[in-house]
């Protein structure tokens, strides 16, 4: 009996313990930090936001801009992607997936292992296919080649992503852009900071009285002109200039 009291008093200690731990990670959790999440771009805020970004890398180029919909509200499930330059082997089995990411104030990150969805739509917004977790020329080639084009670099121009971050409360805080080969071995890894955020690095580097952690702060776009002087409406108009 004695030993039966001993067993029971160790499993509920071991019980006990692991909530504590579940309760802890849920609490660090938690505290992962968040995009700006302006309802419509002409929300007020207390510091002027960018609605684009860009990044570029070996031969892959993507502008990102906020999903607006018909009622002039932002949509932060969604997020508009543009492929301003491609890798020439895409016409030839390598193929794109996007991935979300987010950081806390400890500087932890986590990484959301199943890629988000995305489906190409002409710039006016007209669907032209379904959403899908990989993004191949295979899905288009027929639809630029009944357009006349056959180099995706050209077709991409006329088109834009839309992919479903899945996140309609902007708890993600980075799109990541994997480029696959034709082997599935990744060549091409490229981290971009969601929008909207603060357009000056300056009030970016701080979320409501936290530091952000450096992980997030050196994806800001201006974050090398931190000491240029530059103030937040300039900053905003320069990255307006990634908008499309």
């Amino acid at each position: 009996m004695k030993t039966e009291k001993t067993l029971n008093a160790a499993l509920l200690l071991t019980l006990l313990s692991l909530l504590t731990a579940c309760a802890a990670q849920t609490n660090s959790s938690d505290s992962f930090a968040s995009r700006a999440a302006p309802t419509t771009t002409t929300s007020a805020s207390t510091q002027p936001l960018a609605y684009c970004n860009q990044k570029s890398h070996e031969g892959l180029s993507v502008n990102l801009m906020v999903y607006v919909d018909s009622a002039n509200n932002i949509r932060n499930d969604y997020m508009k992607v543009k492929i301003t330059q491609i890798p020439s082997d895409f016409a030839t089995g390598s193929y794109l997936e996007f991935f979300r990411w987010q950081a806390n104030s400890n500087g932890q990150t986590y990484l959301d292992p199943t890629p988000t969805q995305a489906r190409f739509e002409t710039l006016s917004g007209q669907i032209l296919t379904n959403f899908s977790p990989v993004i191949y020329w295979g899905q288009i080639s027929q639809i630029a080649k009944n357009s006349g084009y056959s180099d995706p670099n050209q077709f991409l121009q006329y088109v834009r992503l839309v992919v479903d971050i899945r996140d309609p409360q902007a708890q993600y805080d980075v799109l990541k852009v994997a480029f696959y080969n034709s082997s599935n071995v990744a060549t091409i890894d490229m981290d971009l900071l969601l929008p909207a955020f603060a357009a000056s690095p300056s009030d970016y580097q701080n979320d409501r009285g936290t530091v952000r952690p450096a992980a997030l702060q050196n994806l800001h776009p201006f974050a090398a002109k931190t000491s240029e002087g530059w103030t937040g409406a300039q900053f905003q108009s320069m990255a307006n200039g990634y908008c499309f």
